[in-house]
């Protein structure tokens, strides 16, 4: 296994690290300079030369960013079976544990502690108990009865920053905190090949750190029960080193103790896994089911229900309308009439044979299509054309990136097709041309000896790759349509003109990846896409065409600028998808090549479920025909439910997991832990075999704190400890860990459940 914490891993897998200690923690440091000037070793300044200087070194103190976390387990607000459950939280910053000082080295300042609601003082938070403050006020508390922690405050630290706290009894703390030496165990750090997740300023390494709790969260004894509410709080244990030993008298503090919170949340633990992973996945599939309650996977398809079964050429054409992604929309025709008329978005359930040609829709109205048969419109390429248009208007970066480009590009052509027109020029020194100079400049490092020579000679000509024509008395629209269309003209303007056309391909990639588009123009009708549903689609290149025609619109004012937009559209086209292939990697600083290869089909699906706002950086997998693994072009959140997700291909199958960097801990229904490999690389995480580490009836108190308890035992100087008897039980398997002892990383692996994932097959057509 690659040690180097900087080194990408394959997606799908998962490195575990004990920590990630900072080059300098967190707090305030001096650099001290003296300076002895010496003549034949003696001293001969008689005041002392020197410098100070303070630097501080920041790190969160008494709060941390939102924004920071990324994911919490149990997810806040959800309901399910979590009785079996360690409650752990994922923290981008993988140094956050290890950036504040305590008394033995590589211990955590942090600590996660799972309570019931009953548990803590009412605060000013009525769902977490937590109570608003200051840092000042905080630390103005402490008094003979009760324990509050006295850190250092760092020079970079407010005095009037809020902050929020939680208080709780003595006996309560004393009996569920972790021990100061149980806390190295509670921290690790994870890393991940990020790249099968939805952009989300996740660090680029993929190194997260997690923070788990030793304390099993609370369910009901009764199946009947009311739900039992359970309350997270990541709490900062700064300054409480002395207090976090099992002889530790807290007598004294009947007022009890408080804890900064930097963060919380809640769950409701049940007796119901209504909320779980699994359930949410095999429902997806599970209610969608014919008349005879068999499931069809064919009602996957991002399209309306079936309509039901009716006579008629009517009924016929509306049942193979919808069957092929159409909705019916209400339509005001010009004329002012109100009718109806069929849409479909960019996102279709079959695969759309392209429109053949080149052609270029200049307005709206002529991407509409009329079904005489039926006397109804079809309005999908015109609302095409309209939302690219509208997006293009919306942004006025492109449109002055797009007005630039034309005029370099006109410039340009005209120019190279003058040139090559006359015999006076070679080819070699057309393609000279700098883009970059003006046209006086141009001309001028043209006139060189050899020009003169060759303007000369009536019969010179000249020579080159690029395509040569003698004057001629065809029409001169068709010619230039002749010579623009030649593929080394194209070539060639195309290397001329790269500055000026990247950022408009890079719009356009955008476009055709439908960043700018709103939700309505992709989803029509709220009936394709329910609540709790998984829906598959193909992108409709035709769509996307017209929508391209739309942006590109802007500013064709005559014949000449129309005629140019479409003899140079497949050009556009061809830079648009290859910029569109490139735009994830670019987003997640990933290097791409010189060359990016466009897809030739591109399909995915949309996922609007809760299983998006539990797990926001879902895991997603899939892979062709053949096994490769297929690239993901987009994925990203439309809201907080909503998931989007597209492929540069057609997967055979898709695999929806659990993300690695968020796996759980706990235990299974008889109260086991697996045990895992920890020594052959190439065996990392292989199962062993099963440890009971809680008896869940409350009779055997195994590798708890007590029988009836909720807390585990880590205690790692203990010979009943949870970390001993899992290093015996290693040994026992033949697979003894380094120096009879486990890291971190090595403890976190054994109590990980595993992942929970579920696939989706393509089926035969």
């Amino acid at each position: 296994m690659n040690n180097d914490i900087t080194t990408d891993i394959p997606i799908g897998d998962l490195q575990l690290y004990d920590n990630y200690i900072p080059a300098l923690e967190a707090g305030n440091y001096f650099i001290t300079v003296q300076h002895t000037l010496q003549s034949n070793g003696n001293a001969v300044n008689g005041d002392a030369l020197g410098a100070v200087q303070e630097f501080v070194v920041t790190a969160p103190q008494f709060s941390i960013d939102a924004t920071q976390i990324v994911n919490m387990y149990p997810q806040a607000g959800s309901t399910g079976l979590y009785g079996e459950v360690l409650p752990h939280i994922v923290l981008k910053d993988p140094l956050l544990p290890w950036e504040r000082t305590m008394s033995i080295a590589k211990t955590p300042w942090m600590a996660l502690m799972v309570f019931e609601a009953s548990e803590l003082a009412d605060g000013g938070n009525a769902d977490t108990k937590s109570i608003p403050t200051t840092v000042s006020a905080f630390l103005a508390m402490k008094s003979s009865t009760l324990l509050t922690p006295q850190p250092v405050k760092e020079d970079d630290i407010d005095s009037n920053m809020s902050c929020q706290y939680i208080k709780m009894s003595a006996a309560l703390f004393q009996a569920i905190v972790p021990r100061l030496d149980e806390l190295p165990y509670l921290s690790h750090v994870r890393k991940v090949n990020t790249g099968d997740k939805p952009i989300m300023g996740l660090n680029e390494l993929g190194l997260f750190s997690v923070t788990a709790s030793n304390r099993f969260a609370a369910a009901p004894g009764d199946s009947l029960a009311k739900p039992l509410k359970n309350i997270v709080h990541l709490v900062s244990l700064e300054g409480m080193d002395n207090y976090l030993a099992v002889t530790t008298d807290l007598s004294a503090y009947t007022a009890g103790v408080a804890l900064v919170s930097l963060a919380s949340w809640s769950f409701l633990s049940l007796p119901d896994s209504s909320q779980d992973f699994n359930a949410l996945a095999t429902h997806f599939v599970a209610q969608e089911t014919k008349d005879d309650k068999s499931i069809d996977p064919g009602l996957l398809w991002l399209r309306l229900p079936p309509p039901a079964a009716g006579d008629g050429a009517g009924m016929t054409e509306v049942a193979n309308r919808i069957a092929a992604g159409y909705a019916p929309l209400a339509y005001h025709t010009r004329s002012g009439e109100n009718s109806f008329a069929w849409y479909r978005g960019p996102l279709a359930p079959l695969l759309v044979e392209a429109m053949p040609g080149n052609n270029v829709f200049y307005t709206a109205d002529a991407a509409m299509v009329y079904d005489k048969t039926f006397g109804v419109f079809d309005v999908s390429l015109a609302s095409a054309w309209e939302a690219g248009r509208e997006a293009a208007l919306s942004d006025a970066y492109f449109g002055q990136k797009l007005l630039a480009f034309r005029k370099k590009a006109h410039w340009l052509t005209d120019s190279l097709y003058y040139k090559l027109q006359s015999n006076h020029f070679t080819a070699t020194q057309i393609n000279q041309l700098d883009n970059t100079t003006t046209i006086q400049d141009a001309f001028l490092a043209l006139l060189t000896p050899q020009l003169v020579k060759d303007i000369g000679e009536a019969n010179g000509a000249p020579g080159g790759s690029l395509p040569v024509s003698a004057p001629s008395t065809t029409d001169p629209i068709e010619e230039t349509k002749a010579f623009l269309s030649d593929p080394a003209v194209q070539a060639a303007l195309q290397e001329m003109i790269a500055t000026d056309l990247a950022p408009v391909a890079e719009w356009l990639g955008r476009l055709l990846l439908l960043y700018p588009l709103p939700f309505d123009n992709l989803v029509p009708d709220p009936r394709m896409l329910p609540v709790e549903s998984l829906r598959f689609f193909y992108l409709d290149t035709n769509w996307l065409n017209a929508a391209l025609d739309g942006a590109m619109s802007l500013g064709l004012d005559s014949s000449r600028q129309t005629f140019f937009s479409q003899v140079t559209k497949g050009m556009v086209y061809d830079a648009a998808m290859q910029a569109l292939a490139v735009i994830r990697d670019n987003l997640q600083g990933i290097p791409t090549g010189s060359n990016p290869v466009p897809p030739a089909v591109m399909s995915g699906f949309l996922l609007r479920s809760a299983m998006v706002t539990g797990w926001p950086n879902l895991a997603i997998r899939a892979k062709d025909e053949n096994d490769t693994s297929l690239k993901i072009l987009r994925m990203d959140h439309l809201s907080s439910g909503v998931l989007l997700c597209i492929f540069d291909g057609v997967p055979k199958n898709i695999e929806f997991s659990e993300p690695q960097e968020s796996l759980g801990f706990g235990v299974d229904d008889d109260g086991n832990v697996v045990i895992r490999d920890i020594l052959s690389p190439d065996n990392t995480g292989n199962q062993l075999g099963l440890l009971q580490i809680r008896d869940l009836t409350g009779k055997q108190q195994l590798c708890m704190r007590t029988a009836a308890g909720r807390e585990l035992n880590i205690a790692p100087s203990d010979s009943n400890g949870l970390i001993q008897t899992l290093v015996a039980t290693l040994k026992q398997h033949n697979c003894a860990a380094p120096g009879d002892t486990l890291g971190p990383a090595s403890f976190a692996i054994q109590l990980i459940k595993s992942a929970e994932a579920i696939v989706f097959s393509s089926q035969p057509s």
